[in-house]
């Protein structure tokens, strides 16, 4: 029988001292705790709307601002998507921009508004002239807007109203 088979068998005259010495140092229960805590920050990780300050966004970045979830339809606060600053180009006119998005199943009736500010404020979001979507891909249950008269600096997206309790995944695009 190999010595390394026979450091790793307990028996009763294994001591505490041994035992600790046979996980190195100490490195096997590090990197157990950690994966451990890995798997339990991605698992009870819950999305916090408007917590931080807006990712940038310049011409051709992606920024996710829903990920996978389901937000409660409404006028703002919980309803609205993670925002996002748009980089205003001194070589262009206004900040332009592009929604894409999912659902993991057919919605039903529902509307999104593309809401855009000056001012980082829950209040002073507006929707955007003609950026109300309220039609997917039947296929895909996907949509697509392009915005490309907008002149602000913040963009976030508004769940209206949904019929059925699907998730949905977003996209900014700077344009």
């Amino acid at each position: 029988m190999c010595s390394c088979s026979k450091r790793w068998r307990f028996d009763d005259r294994m001591t505490k001292t041994a035992i600790l010495r046979n996980f190195e140092s100490g490195e096997t229960m590090k990197r157990l705790f950690l994966s451990i805590l890995l798997i339990a920050t991605a698992a009870f990780a819950q999305p916090v709307y408007n917590a931080l300050s807006p990712q940038s966004l310049n011409s051709g970045d992606v920024v996710t601002v829903w990920n996978a979830e389901t937000p409660a339809a409404g006028s703002g606060g919980a309803s609205a998507s993670q925002q996002v600053a748009l980089v205003i180009k001194s070589s262009r006119a206004g900040s332009p921009f592009s929604v894409d998005g999912i659902f993991s199943g057919a919605p039903g009736a529902f509307e999104i508004d593309v809401q855009v500010a000056a001012k980082d404020l829950d209040a002073n979001y507006q929707t955007c002239s003609n950026c109300n979507i309220t039609t997917v891909d039947a296929t895909n249950q996907t949509f697509h807007l392009d915005a490309v008269q907008v002149n602000a600096k913040f963009v976030r997206l508004l769940l209206r109203s949904r019929a059925n309790t699907v998730s949905i995944t977003a996209t900014v695009t700077g344009g």
